[in-house]
């Protein structure tokens, strides 16, 4: 039997939906039926010395994928998933309110173009 160890998996709305291992990139699909049927095995190395087994649990709605090296029951496979990348969003500087701005006009304060004031 065949063993592969897991680096990241892929996933979506409704679960993982492939795992990226040293040797490349396989659908969640054939992982579970390499599992059923024993010809391959898959692991997480948790830590430099301990590896977590990958089980294929079954459920009401089908099949997926489990691991945990923790003991929480919890399927940390989730944790090894790509990241969706963040990008920074430039908010629009907030307007001066129409009070400011009229007591910066009964003081005597002009606004500039770039909304600093200019004293008299």
């Amino acid at each position: 039997m065949t063993e592969h160890l897991i680096e990241y998996v892929a996933r979506d709305r409704t679960g993982i939906t492939a795992v990226v291992t040293t040797t490349g990139v396989i659908d969640v699909d054939v992982v579970i039926e390499n599992i059923r049927s024993g010809h391959s095995g898959y692991f997480v190395a948790a830590d430099s010395w301990k590896r977590a087994p990958v089980r294929s649990m079954s459920f009401i709605g089908g099949t997926y994928l489990f691991a945990n090296w923790d003991g929480s029951k919890r399927n940390m496979l989730h944790d090894l998933a790509f990241r969706t990348p963040t990008r920074a969003v430039q908010t629009p500087p907030a307007r001066e309110s129409w009070f400011a701005r009229l007591v910066a006009a009964l003081s005597g304060r002009r606004a500039l173009p770039d909304g600093r004031h200019l004293q008299h």
